[in-house]
C-alpha cells in the first residue's frame, strides 16, 4: 500500500519534458546520440523547446543516415554531448524533479540514451526521473489502431509531421499526442492524478477470452454492454450501491475497469474486489448522464464515490462584485454567491496570464481578505507603495472610484474594444507572425482561441445562472435530446426519435408550451434561492456546455426571438 501521506499531484500540475533522440544505433552503451530535442509542457501548454544536433564522435552507419537523414557531415562541426549537457541541465534546472515526468514514444529508448550519456561525463550526473510512454498509452487508448508507431498515431489523431525520424518533429508530435491522451484520460476514464496515469500505462490488457477476475464475478460480457451514454452502478452481494459513474460510451468506459485491472490504484482495487453486480442505465446523451449521475450520487451517497473523489480542473476567473471592494482570483468551482464567474477555460495558462495582466493593468486589491473592512486607520500595504493598488483598505480611493476600476477589468476580459485583452492579443499575434516568430504567435493564438470559446457563449457565468434562457440540442444518429434551461435550472427535457426529420407529433404541443413559457418569462426575472441539488445541476450544465458547445447546438433566447423562432430551432 502506498504512503497515504504522499501528496497527490493532478495531471496538469506536473511538468512533462518530452524527449526524442536520434542515435548511431540501438545500444545506449555502445552507440551515441546524434540529435536531441526537448519540449516542456506546463499547465497543459508547451512552454519551452530545445533542439540540437550532436557530434557522436563515432561513425553514423549508412542505414541510420537513410532512416534519419543525418549524415556524418551534418554533425562533424556540432557540439559533443559534454558541451550539450549543461544546456540540457539548464532546461531542467527550474523543475522540481518530484513533479516532473520524462516522456517519449517508446520512452525507455530515449531515457536510457540520455541517462547513459550523463553517466559517461567526466563528472557523471545521476539522471533519475519518472517516465511516461505515449506508445504504451496508445496500446490502451487506441486499441483499434493496428500499429502504434509514432507516425501512425500522429496520422490517426490528425497531427502533422513534416520530417519523420528527426528529433524535433518527433518530439513535437509526441507532445501533442500526450496532451490529447491526458485529455482523454481525464474526460473518458476519470483519471485526474499523475500516479494514476503512470500506473495506467503499464496495466495488463485483458481480452474477451482472457477475462479479469472482477469481470468473471459480475458475469457480464463486455460485448453485450451497449455503446450508448449512460450511468453505471457497481453493487455488492446484498445490492448496496458501491459506486456510481457516468459514461459517454458505457462499453468503452466499463472496459477500462475490466480490460486494464492490474496495477490499479489501491482504492479502485478495493472497489473491484467488493463488487458482485454491475448494472447500468442508458441515457439519450452525455449531458443527461452527467445530470443523472450527479443526482444519484447525492441521493445514494455510495461509499466509494467519496473514497474515489472525482476532481474537475477547468478554471474560472471569479470577481466578487457582491462585495464593496471586489477582487479577482482563479477558482475551480462556481457558487451561488452573486459573484461574476468567467469560464470555464480549457487552459489554466490562459487564466494565469489574464490574472497577471489584470494585476499589472488595474489597481485592484491583491490582499488575501475575502471581504475588505475599510477604515481610515488601516495602514498602506506594499502594493500601494509600488503603485499597483490605490488602497481601498484605508479609503484612499472611494467605493465608487474603485468600482470604475472593476468595470474596466471586467471589460478587459469580456469586450472586444481596443483596450480589451482579445484585441490586444490579436494585434500582438499579427506582429509576431510578421516577424516570423511563429511559435510565440501560435501560443498566443491558442490563448486567444480559449478566450473566444468562453466569451462566445457567456460573458459571465452569473448572468447564465440568473437571467439566461437557453435551449440545448444533443443529436445522435437516431435521437435528439432537447434541454430547456431557465434561470440556470433545467426546466424540461424532451427526447425525439429521428425518422428522416425529427418527429414533431408527440412533442409539438408540449414544446410549444415550454417555449411560450420561456418567451414570456424573459422579463420576469425573480432572484432564486438555489438548493444544493439545483446548484450542482447548474455547475454540471455550465461546465459541460462551455466545454462542448462547438459540437452541439444551443440557442440563447433574447428579446429579438419570437415564440415561433424557438419552436423552429427545436425541430430544425
Amino acid at each position: 500500500m502506498k504512503n497515504s501521506n504522499k501528496k497527490l499531484l493532478n495531471v496538469y500540475d506536473a511538468t512533462y519534458v518530452v524527449c526524442d533522440v536520434e542515435t548511431t544505433g540501438l545500444s545506449p552503451h555502445y552507440n551515441r546520440i546524434t540529435e536531441i530535442s526537448l519540449v516542456k509542457i506546463q499547465d497543459g501548454e508547451i512552454t519551452d523547446k530545445f533542439s540540437t544536433l550532436v557530434n557522436p564522435k563515432q561513425h553514423i552507419p549508412r542505414e541510420i543516415t537513410y532512416l534519419t537523414g543525418i549524415t556524418n557531415e551534418d554533425v562533424i562541426d556540432k557540439p559533443v554531448f559534454d558541451d550539450v549537457a549543461p544546456k540540457i541541465i539548464k532546461f531542467f534546472e527550474d523543475i522540481n524533479f518530484e513533479n516532473t515526468v520524462f516522456v517519449g514514444h517508446n520512452v525507455s529508448f530515449d531515457y536510457k540514451f540520455v541517462s547513459e550519456s550523463f553517466n559517461r561525463l567526466d563528472e557523471p550526473v545521476k539522471f533519475t526521473v519518472k517516465t511516461l510512454c505515449t506508445c504504451k498509452l496508445a496500446r490502451r487508448l487506441l486499441r483499434q489502431l493496428k500499429s502504434k508507431s509514432l507516425g501512425n498515431v500522429s496520422e490517426y489523431l490528425g497531427i502533422k509531421m513534416d520530417r519523420k525520424h528527426r528529433a524535433f518533429d518527433d518530439t513535437l508530435a509526441t507532445a501533442k499526442i500526450l496532451l490529447h491522451f491526458l485529455e482523454v484520460l481525464q474526460e473518458e476514464y476519470e483519471i485526474e492524478m499523475l500516479d494514476e496515469v503512470l500506473t495506467f500505462q503499464n496495466k495488463k490488457i485483458y481480452t474477451e477470452e482472457k477475462k479479469s477476475p472482477a469481470l468473471k464475478r459480475v458475469n457480464i460480457k463486455l460485448k453485450d454492454i451497449p455503446t450508448n451514454p449512460g450511468v453505471y452502478f457497481f453493487k455488492s452481494t446484498s445490492g448496496e450501491i458501491l459506486y456510481i459513474g457516468k459514461a459517454k460510451n458505457l462499453r468503452e468506459r466499463l472496459s477500462t475497469y475490466f480490460r486494464h485491472n492490474s496495477e490499479l490504484t489501491y482504492k479502485i482495487r478495493r472497489l473491484l474486489a467488493s463488487i458482485r453486480k454491475l448494472e447500468y442505465r442508458i441515457t439519450d446523451s452525455e449531458l443527461s448522464a452527467l445530470i443523472l449521475e450527479s443526482k444519484l450520487i447525492k441521493k445514494h451517497k455510495p461509499r466509494f464515490n467519496t473514497a474515489i473523489k472525482r476532481f474537475r480542473f477547468h478554471p474560472f476567473l471569479k470577481m466578487d462584485v457582491q462585495n464593496d471592494f471586489p477582487k479577482i482570483e482563479k477558482v475551480y468551482e462556481i457558487e451561488n454567491d452573486g459573484a461574476y464567474y468567467y469560464g470555464p477555460f480549457s487552459s489554466r495558462r490562459t487564466v494565469n496570464q489574464l490574472l497577471r495582466e489584470i494585476k499589472d493593468k488595474f489597481k485592484i486589491r491583491k490582499c488575501e481578505s475575502k471581504k475588505l473592512k475599510a477604515s481610515i486607520t488601516n495602514s498602506n500595504c506594499m502594493y500601494f507603495d509600488i503603485g499597483q493598488c490605490d488602497a481601498p483598505c484605508n479609503l484612499t480611493i472611494s467605493k465608487d472610484e474603485y468600482r470604475k476600476e472593476i468595470i474596466k477589468a471586467h471589460e478587459y476580459i469580456t469586450e472586444t474594444n481596443n483596450n480589451s485583452s482579445r484585441t490586444i492579443y490579436k494585434k500582438l499575434m499579427d506582429k509576431l507572425a510578421e516577424k516570423m516568430e511563429y511559435e510565440k504567435a501560435a501560443s498566443l493564438r491558442d490563448r486567444l482561441s480559449d478566450m473566444e470559446k468562453v466569451m462566445s457563449f457567456q460573458k459571465v457565468i452569473t448572468s447564465a445562472i440568473n437571467n439566461k434562457k437557453i435551449i440545448i440540442k444533443c443529436d445522435t444518429s437516431s435521437k435528439r435530446e432537447v434541454f430547456f434551461i431557465h434561470n440556470g435550472k433545467l426546466l424540461n427535457t424532451y427526447t425525439m426519435e429521428r425518422n428522416g426529420d425529427f418527429d414533431q407529433r408527440n412533442f409539438f404541443e408540449e414544446i410549444t408550451e415550454t417555449t411560450e413559457y420561456l418567451y414570456f418569462s424573459l422579463s420576469k426575472f425573480i432572484k432564486h434561492k438555489y438548493t444544493a441539488e439545483e446548484l450542482d445541476e447548474i455547475k454540471v450544465i455550465s461546465n459541460w456546455l462551455a466545454l462542448n458547445r462547438d459540437r452541439n447546438s444551443f440557442l440563447e433566447i433574447n428579446d429579438s426571438h419570437t415564440k415561433e423562432d424557438l419552436v423552429k430551432f427545436v425541430f430544425k
